[in-house]
């Protein structure tokens, strides 16, 4: 089962408060110190598609790439995607089915985007140079890769633990429960979710259950792959707060540049 597509609906409730605005004014900021020109980009692992059209509404024109069917559909009935407050004008958005590491839609990108951790649903390792061989050949000469990932020194330092979330709208009352099963040494993370839905009209409650294999990176081997998939590596740090990664980091953000003979 791909992750997601039995919760695609319930989705955005989950995730009502990820700040998606900010991570874009945040990917605004990346682009401009280290893909100044950007117009096009590609998106792996669009998902409903609300970074993408906030970054269109920014000027940029995405192609969002994603493997879930429920998740392309869910996206066409957003209607209340955060707005910037300087929009641009020529901006685009539009989204196709299809796998990260195969498929390619051009080769004339200025940036890829991989974001909310797609490289660590690669859990093994063809998967993730075939994701990176992937990126490489449909972006232009010295394009840029900006992805975001779960840092193998804080799962060692912190580990996991069981996580409960509620969220609830007019219609429904969703709770998720989290348990993961770590595995320190192959740096893996099994999280197996319990969600329940409940019909506030008909107090009817679903129960979806689904397990999302989830790999974590250590800076070596973002810089092996990298260097293996001709790439080199512009920078590493902290998710939205640009501080140096350390073991408390759980989520990094790295910038890769396409190699001039790549």
């Amino acid at each position: 089962m791909i992750p997601f597509d039995d919760y695609a609906n319930y989705y955005d409730l989950l995730y009502w408060d990820k700040d998606y605005l900010g991570e874009c004014e945040y990917l605004k900021s990346l682009v401009e110190h280290y893909a100044q020109g950007t117009r096009r980009i590609i998106e792996f692992g669009s998902g409903s598609g609300i970074h993408g059209r906030i970054l269109a509404d920014m000027g940029f024109i995405v192609h969002g790439i994603e493997r879930s069917q429920s998740m392309i559909d869910l996206g066409k009935h957003h209607h209340n995607i955060p707005k910037t407050l300087n929009a641009q004008s020529g901006g685009q958005f539009h989204c196709s089915l299809g796998d990260c590491t195969t498929d390619i839609v051009g080769n004339d990108f200025d940036l890829t985007l991989a974001l909310f951790h797609v490289l660590s649903y690669q859990i093994k390792d063809n998967q993730v140079t075939d994701m990176l061989s992937n990126a490489n050949r449909q972006l232009k000469n010295e394009g840029v890769f900006i992805l975001d990932y779960w840092y193998a020194p804080a799962l060692l330092e912190m580990g996991t633990e069981i996580r409960i979330k509620r969220a609830s709208n007019e219609k429904l009352s969703v709770t998720r429960i989290a348990e993961p099963k770590s595995d320190s040494v192959k740096n893996r993370v099994d999280v197996n979710y319990l969600t329940f839905v409940e019909d506030l009209s008909s107090g009817i409650i679903r129960k979806i259950e689904e397990c999302h294999k989830m790999r974590a990176f250590e800076p070596h081997e973002i810089n092996d792959i990298a260097d293996s998939c001709g790439f080199q590596v512009v920078k590493n740090e902290e998710w939205m707060t640009r501080a140096e990664p350390s073991n408390k980091t759980w989520g990094v953000c790295t910038i890769l540049q396409k190699k001039s003979n790549c």
